[in-house]
């Protein structure tokens, strides 16, 4: 169990960093694009405010957790609960594969209306087929 509550405290110090980082990327990037349109303006706003509000969240939740050795245990029997991981495992690939092929079918329906959406989604598809095909790679050699 000791070896659990080292990696729930080093989560910890990962969320209180994202935390600071967060305000101080939000404010850098504030300072250095004040020419930016109001759209990108409002939409790094509200990826920051969503980043810090998630982070505090687990901030709060990691810090509630290790002060209590019963609610210690009940996240370690939840993290290592072979049906859940089954779960979370066929909903990951089913769900990547329902997004691969919405994404394949905007870009052709986009293809008719603007080459530069359709681009954008190509290059969505060929990123993530990238990042597949590489985690399939690592997780073939290492498993």
């Amino acid at each position: 169990m000791e070896d659990f509550r080292k990696k729930v405290q080093t989560r910890l110090g990962i969320n209180s960093m994202l935390c600071l980082s967060s305000i101080a990327i939000y404010f850098a990037l504030t300072f250095l694009t004040k020419n930016a349109d109001e759209f990108a303006k409002g939409l790094s706003m509200g990826v920051f405010c969503g980043l810090e509000i998630v982070a505090v969240f687990n901030t709060i939740r990691l810090l509630i957790t290790l002060r209590s050795e019963e609610k210690l245990r009940e996240m370690y029997i939840k993290e290592n609960d072979e049906r859940i991981k089954a779960i979370e495992r066929m909903t990951a690939q089913k769900g990547f594969i329902i997004s691969i092929i919405g994404m394949a079918l905007g870009a052709i329906v986009a293809g008719f209306f603007d080459v530069r959406v359709c681009l954008a989604l190509v290059g969505a598809l060929f990123f993530s087929s990238v990042v597949t095909l590489c985690a399939r790679a690592y997780y073939n050699k290492n498993m």
